[in-house]
């Protein structure tokens, strides 16, 4: 924090100074506050997401990583392959 010093012949100065400090705070503050929410929407998030599983199955120059496709793949592949036997036992 700063550290102010008020001077007796300076003191409504340094209240205007202070109130525009405030009104100025307060409108980073609302500035902030709508930044956020528009970057909480259902939809903001959902292409956040889907930017991160893009991200994953991409290297930086934009090719394909085989190797994470083909464990996403046998994920895939190993949970269709439980949830068939697990009707054929019924």
């Amino acid at each position: 924090m700063t550290d102010v010093s008020v001077q007796p012949e300076t003191k409504s100065s340094s209240i205007v100074d202070l109130q525009t400090n405030v009104v100025a705070a307060r409108e980073e503050l609302v500035s902030s506050l709508v930044a956020l929410k528009a970057e909480t929407t259902p939809a903001a998030l959902a292409q956040r997401g889907l930017g991160a599983a893009k991200s994953w199955f991409t290297d930086e120059y934009g090719g394909v990583r085989p190797q994470r496709v083909a464990i996403a793949g046998a994920i895939v592949v190993g949970y269709i392959a439980l949830k068939a036997l697990g009707r054929r036992r019924r």
